[in-house]
């Protein structure tokens, strides 16, 4: 029986393809069938087009190198490996930049082959930098992997502990906060290097993997493995764009609220009549700090394909600046041409506009300078409609055009005849650090006036 057996993170997904002998057990009560054999093994990352793709040899090449790397990455202290690393199918070093991590694989001969793709040819590397939030998700992954018990049950790591002889001094091995759950998992083997006479194995690592002999008549001794929560088998999505640069999600209900608007107004703009779908798409999105879009993947029964319907792909952004936090968005396509977009996850506050510029002189002068701005973009006396069209628009101090949105359905739908989305700058002050802003309600009239009240 064939068995598919996915282990995600939001940067990472890991998926074993494999067999069943019917036979296989492994001493824990699961209504799941063992996965006994693996044939095809792949690993995606959130803004590579192909996966890493192999057999057995890649997966075990991958746990190690993985494992190693981040104990001698979060404990400063060398980690040796017993195999020649020009033996080893996936390599794992430091990049030239700091917190970029370059991971490889190479498929040679006579190595495993993978069952689907070209993402590895032979002799020839594929090559990927990660960054270190990218790393954690992996070695998560790769935990989630080890701890579940119903997949490849032989493969056991072993705890050993490193010698003191290469050990560094222990206030030398600190590393920054804030690198996620993995960092955990894997911190705990620094205690291994200390020299205290007894030492308690940590309940949750990744050193290396090693693969129990299979003889029959005899039972696998229980390996110890991170205590991870077993993922369901499930498809692989296949992941799209840019990657999210930072684990911190934003959720204050202001700041959302910002980037809500934001994403609502480049969507729209830039979603043609003739390319809407023809059935629902719906998709996470997940948005920087900046309002630009990182990364987009399709949920529910949306393909990846049907983005090409959409103006994801044209809006979706390489910048993966690590220190940016991100807002999550479940968005939906519709036939009608309408683009809803809700948090996806959890809002604390309430949601407002932001802080306000009390100043009155301050005011008056940026409602005369707004409708200067607004006249001068226009052609003089000619109707942008034959109705009012009516905004709210936040201006800073200095006079630009931080936020607007529509106040109605049809000034939505006609917002591109206006010359707002051309004179408006996203402000990541005034989204994220509550830089006060000036608010206005403008009316574009049929008879090409502009009238400019504040709210």
């Amino acid at each position: 029986m064939t068995i598919r057996r996915q282990y995600s993170l939001p940067n990472c997904t890991l998926v074993l393809d494999g067999l069943s002998d019917g036979t296989s057990t492994s001493g824990v009560s699961d209504p799941r069938p063992v996965m006994s054999s693996l044939f095809n093994a792949e690993c995606h990352f959130v803004g590579c087009e192909r996966p890493l793709v192999g057999g057995r040899d890649f997966l075990t090449s991958l746990v190690t190198t993985v494992s190693n790397y981040a104990q001698e990455f979060l404990s400063g202290i060398p980690h040796p490996v017993k195999s020649p690393a020009a033996n080893s199918i996936v390599s794992l070093v430091k990049g030239e930049r700091a917190n970029i991590h370059q991971l490889a694989a190479t498929l040679d001969r006579d190595a495993d082959r993978p069952s689907s793709g070209t993402a590895i040819v032979e002799n020839q590397p594929t090559q990927i930098n990660l960054s270190t939030v990218q790393l954690f998700d992996l070695l998560e992954a790769i935990d989630q992997f080890l701890a579940d018990r119903r997949t490849l049950p032989e493969i056991m790591i072993p705890l050993q502990p490193i010698a003191k002889a290469i050990a560094k001094p222990i206030a030398a091995q600190a590393v920054p906060a804030g690198l996620g759950l993995a960092s955990l998992v894997v911190a705990g083997l620094i205690g291994y290097a200390l020299p205290a006479p007894q030492v308690t194995a940590p309940k949750s690592s990744a050193p290396t993997p090693v693969v129990a002999p299979k003889t029959p008549n005899a039972t696998a001794p229980d390996p110890v493995k991170p205590a991870s929560p077993q993922p369901a088998a499930s498809t692989s999505p296949t992941p799209v764009s840019a990657t999210p640069g930072k684990t911190g999600i934003i959720t204050e209900a202001t700041q959302i609220g910002f980037l809500e608007r934001k994403l609502q107004r480049d969507l729209r703009q830039n979603w043609p009549t003739s390319d809407r779908v023809k059935q629902a798409a719906n998709f996470q999105v997940n948005v920087n700090q900046d309002g630009q879009i990182v990364s987009y993947q399709p949920t529910g029964k949306t393909t990846a394909d049907q983005s090409k319907l959409t103006p994801l792909p044209k809006l979706s952004t390489k910048n993966t600046d690590p220190n940016q936090a991100i807002g999550n968005f479940n968005v939906v396509f519709n036939p009608t041409g309408k683009i809803e977009i809700q948090p996806a996850v959890p809002v604390q506050g309430t949601m407002n506009l932001g802080k306000a510029i009390s100043d009155p002189k301050l005011q008056t002068n940026l409602a005369t300078q707004l409708k200067t701005t607004l006249q001068k973009a226009i052609a003089p006396g000619k109707p942008i409609d034959s109705q009012n069209l009516n905004y709210r628009v936040a201006v800073t101090a200095t006079g630009e055009i931080a936020d607007y949105e529509a106040a109605d359905p049809r000034a939505a739908d006609n917002q591109a005849k206006t010359p707002l989305p051309k004179l408006a700058k996203f402000n990541p002050q005034a989204a994220i650090s509550q830089e006060p802003l000036a608010q206005y309600q403008v009316i574009f009239q049929p008879d090409g006036k502009i009238l400019v009240t504040p709210k």
